[in-house]
């Protein structure tokens, strides 16, 4: 459904490939400095878990990551997804780092991720594929029943494993397909961005924020794909990706 959708995106996709530009040469350069680096590593964990209703601060989600506790009485679950979300986000980091050219995502990719995402929140579901009937709360969607998975995982892989796209659509399809076939009872959104920021760092990129300021945005575009209708999600994700790029050269807010 995201084949096609390049030509109207060709003025923020040719942003972003300036931005890209930019950010290699920086990067080469030293010019892209490591704390910066860490900073967008813990705004992502803080941004996904809030999507998904945590109530940990920016502060709050840095001091877990660091491996301390908030102050304030906050939920142990909250502090595991966030110490599960970094841990999985430097297991997608290096993934990406030691990917050879050739190498396909596959279904372990998505089963390990999740399974990290989802440690000691649900062991029972953590890292397996569901097996009942699941809703989404705020649409009318319903995912499909498991017994199609044995069709859409590997049909989901093979698109996000399908490099003739560019990367920025390619990585938005691999998270809308994740989040629409919702393999997992739970997480399937932390995991979908995750797997496009995996997708997107195997091709040179930095980071990709979904900010919780625009969760509003962000469901609407998901629900338009929802309906056969991808070009919103696409583009909100290639803005992501070009404000995150902005920021780390010195074009973002």
């Amino acid at each position: 459904m995201f084949r096609g959708l390049e030509s109207g995106l060709a003025g923020p996709l040719d942003r972003i490939r300036d931005g890209f530009d930019r950010y290699g040469t920086m990067l080469r350069a030293g010019r892209i400095l490591p704390n910066s680096v860490d900073a967008v590593r813990v705004e992502l964990t803080y941004h996904s878990n809030a999507i998904e209703g945590s109530t940990l601060t920016l502060r709050e989600t840095q001091l877990v990551i660091e491996g301390r506790t908030p102050a304030g009485g906050k939920s142990l679950r909250e502090v595991y997804e966030a110490r599960n979300h970094d841990r999985a986000l430097r297991l997608v980091e290096g993934w990406a780092a030691q990917a050879t050219k050739d190498e396909a995502l596959a279904e372990r990719h998505l089963l390990d991720v999740h399974a990290m995402v989802m440690a000691e929140v649900d062991d029972q579901h953590a890292g397996r594929f569901r097996t009942d009937r699941v809703l989404i709360k705020g649409t009318r969607f319903i995912p499909p029943g498991s017994q199609k998975f044995g069709e859409l995982i590997p049909a989901l892989l093979e698109l996000a494993n399908d490099r003739t796209l560019h990367p920025v659509v390619r990585a938005a399809e691999a998270h809308y397909n994740l989040v629409a076939v919702h393999p997992f009872a739970d997480g399937n959104g932390r995991t979908a961005r995750l797997l496009m920021n995996y997708l997107l760092l195997r091709e040179g990129y930095p980071l990709t924020v979904v900010e919780i300021e625009r969760r509003g945005e962000y469901l609407a575009a998901l629900e338009e794909a929802n309906a056969g209708r991808c070009a919103a999600f696409a583009g909100f994700v290639a803005g992501c990706a070009e404000r995150s790029i902005g920021r780390l050269i010195g074009d973002g807010a």
